[in-house]
């Protein structure tokens, strides 16, 4: 047997459901890396190839090191299970190949949707010396993720070790479709906010001293970070965001002012914030020996709601929903992470202004803000999402279809 090849096909999702490896030896996992094993002219000398995926976060602050080790994921075939290549010039040539998919490694007590992907991190902390002169010494450190495809070639009957193959695997999520979803304990599955008035001069046309009441509700599941063909070139990723705004109305308002409100429009104007923390550390207690890297991304975006109508329960209830289009920034292209050295977190702020348009008298500012502690995971198969298609005439336009993610997502 010549020197055989190993290399990466690509990286899908799938369903948990779907997962046909034995979770004793493979950690439930949402991603699955394809590969491919090329021998040439198989001669007897192995009956089993098993194939291992290993990955470990290496950190290292000044002179200090630490390795945490990603849980293994492995898959084992036989020399039956390699196929003939076929050319175009010869029918049949002494080339084979096998064909594999191995679970991407979740993290120790992760959750199957939970991974982390292949990252280099840089950052400085200093380092207090406490002397006659008492100073500050500059610290860089590191911290990088990697991961190793492995493939033995063994005889089952004396576990004998024939060859070993090996190459560098770069899991990336910048094409790995991520839920989003507001890590709160809550049974509900929505955070609602009580918007506050600026001014009374609403109250003033309804004819009452108290003033109506504007809710807006966020889902917990926020919806699906994508990349799509209207985001490729700034490099950023978009998330599709759906609220619902609810004004309900004192008992006591004439009902001019009800048919007013009915013809009029919100103006939304939103100010949303990423919050990205990522900290890496070499394990020690002492403050230099931990690193830790905050950004901060800011977005305007301004939008008129749909009209608003009434509810079909309560007479002086009125409700509009609206979807927010919010671009991620690279900051946050990464899953939510945590592990004994290394930890990303993230914070979504949603500063909302409600303005009614049409009416000098009902220009009267409603102000609601969110702080949300969100988790980015890899989502499932079905969940990839995409709202525009590119028309040579018209541009980027709205479709509401949904589509499965291609069989690789790199």
């Amino acid at each position: 047997m010549s020197i055989p090849t190993i290399k990466v096909l690509g990286v899908s999702t799938t369903e948990q459901s779907a997962s046909g490896f034995d979770k004793k030896v493979n950690p439930p996992s949402r991603l699955r890396l394809h590969g491919r094993v090329t021998i040439f002219n198989q001669d007897g000398s192995f009956d089993t190839v098993r194939v291992r995926l290993q990955g470990a976060i290496r950190t290292k602050i000044g002179s200090q090191v630490a390795v945490e080790k990603i849980p293994a994921t492995s898959v084992t075939k036989t020399n039956l299970d390699f196929k003939p290549v076929y050319s175009a010039t010869r029918q049949r040539t002494e080339e084979q190949y096998l064909d594999f998919v191995c679970a991407v490694p979740s993290p120790r007590n992760g959750a199957p949707e939970a991974f982390i992907p292949s990252m280099t991190l840089s950052g400085t902390t200093y380092l207090t010396k406490v002397t006659a002169l008492t100073n500050r010494e500059l610290l860089e450190g590191s911290c990088e993720v990697v991961y190793t495809l492995e493939a033995e070639f063994l005889r089952s009957e004396t576990n004998q070790l024939v060859r070993r193959i090996s190459c560098p695997v770069d899991i990336s999520s910048s094409l790995t479709p991520l839920d989003v979803e507001v890590a709160s304990s809550g049974a509900s599955d929505k955070i609602e906010e009580t918007a506050k008035p600026q001014l009374r001069s609403l109250n003033r046309l309804l004819g009452s001293q108290s003033h109506p009441e504007l809710t807006v509700e966020v889902p917990k599941m926020l919806g699906c970070v994508v990349s799509d063909s209207s985001t490729v070139s700034t490099g950023c990723r978009r998330l599709t965001v759906p609220i619902s705004v609810n004004i309900s109305l004192p008992s006591n308002v004439r009902r001019q002012a009800q048919s007013l409100l009915e013809s009029e429009q919100l103006k939304l104007s939103v100010k949303a914030q990423w919050f990205a923390k990522r900290t890496f550390t070499t394990g020690y207690s002492a403050v230099e020996s931990t690193i830790h890297s905050d950004r901060v991304s800011t977005q305007n975006y301004a939008v008129t709601l749909p009209p608003l109508y009434k509810s079909s329960t309560q007479s002086s209830k009125y409700t509009t929903t609206v979807e927010l289009d919010l671009l991620l920034p690279e900051s946050i292209s990464t899953p939510t992470i945590s592990t004994d050295i290394l930890n990303i977190n993230y914070t979504l702020a949603l500063n909302m202004k409600f303005e009614a348009s049409g009416n000098d008298s009902l220009k009267s500012p409603f102000i609601a803000s969110f702080s949300l502690p969100v988790a980015l995971r890899a989502s499932q198969a079905y969940s990839m999402i995409s709202r525009r298609a590119f028309d040579p005439l018209l541009g980027f336009v709205e479709e509401q279809s949904l589509f499965a993610p291609p069989p690789y997502v790199y």
